[in-house]
């Protein structure tokens, strides 16, 4: 039988395309991790962020890092959620809202659903001519319920009326099934979220908030307000008192000494039960390694027509949500 031996140059050749091979498939399997879940029709993904705010148009920068990381490295995100201090100021809010309008336009996410923040609420006229959308409303889109509800005072708290709690109530309590998500500027302060121990950082009147969720507890909560950056403390909560609730602090998009320009993706995928929340460093264009969590829901998330409708509290009704 004929002996095959191979030249010690060969050698070498092959043990560097097999190396070659494997940073290939190295980096193809870490573009994967990058983008997130497999892109699929099946994956129903939300951009949640907060605190926008530029006190001058020397910041608009920080926001547009996001926007263009977001536009060039994350295409086909579904829905972006806004979770309050779109400006920063009374003062030319008009502009500052036609700039953020201008500004997302760029991100390519067909769906934008805000509410107002406490710095928002310094002048509730402009947010509602700019934004154009009400102060609290629901968002019923394939099997989520998203209730947003806005700031309604300008105190630093987040100030929710009885009236507007009540039909939050009824929401959650009647639409068990679906998948509820409730988006406040301010956390609750039983969410176990750091921001939660000041009292200017969390939600006025939490504790009827917090009866309901024991009986009817949502899947998520999420909420702004605190800028402190994700590598300082932990912006996810899962609180011993409320177990099937994940809390998740989005702020900040807004670059200070405390914060860098972070927001979060949610990813739901269709017939799974299971939601994964990232952590998104926009300045580095990166996912934070440490910054991922998984949470079981209710019930799986089923998609459907992925065409949304705006609920309003009940003088109001139901009509079609607004061009986005």
């Amino acid at each position: 039988m004929k002996k095959f031996r191979i030249h010690p140059k060969k050698i070498v050749v092959m043990a560097f395309a097999a190396v070659l091979c494997l940073a290939v498939a190295a980096c193809h399997s870490s573009a994967t991790r990058e983008h997130g879940a497999v892109r699929s029709s099946d994956v129903f993904r939300i951009w949640a962020h907060s605190d926008i705010q530029p006190k001058n148009e020397q910041e608009f920068f920080h926001y547009e890092t996001a926007i263009e990381d977001i536009a060039r490295k994350l295409p086909g995100i579904d829905m972006a959620l806004v979770a309050g201090d779109i400006v920063f100021a009374k003062k030319d809010a008009d502009r500052y809202y036609r700039w953020f309008l201008a500004a997302r336009e760029k991100a390519g996410i067909p769906l934008w659903f805000e509410i107002a923040g406490n710095h928002d609420a310094r002048d509730l006229g402009a947010y509602r001519r700019n934004i154009g959308k009400p102060l609290h409303y629901a968002v019923s889109i394939d099997n989520l319920l998203i209730i947003l509800m806005s700031d309604e005072r300008r105190t630093p708290q987040s100030e929710i009326s009885q009236t507007t709690f009540e039909w939050w109530r009824g929401l959650v309590s009647t639409n068990r099934d679906k998948i509820i998500i409730t988006v406040t500027h301010a956390c609750l302060a039983g969410s176990g979220l750091a921001s939660s121990h000041f009292p200017t950082m969390r939600l006025a009147s939490s504790g009827r908030f917090e009866k309901v969720l024991k009986e009817f507890p949502v899947d998520l909560w999420i909420s702004g307000h605190n800028h402190m950056t994700s590598s300082i403390i932990s912006k996810f909560s899962r609180p011993r008192s409320f177990p099937r609730t994940l809390f998740v602090e989005v702020a900040s998009i807004h670059l200070t000494a405390l914060s860098g320009i972070e927001s979060y993706i949610f990813e739901f995928v269709n017939g799974s039960a299971d939601c994964r929340v990232l952590t998104r460093d926009h300045q580095s264009a990166r996912f934070v390694p440490p910054g991922m969590v998984e949470h079981t829901l209710r019930i799986p998330y089923r998609r459907g027509s992925g065409v949304p409708e705006i609920q309003l509290p009940p003088q109001r009704g139901i009509r079609p949500a607004p061009a986005p």
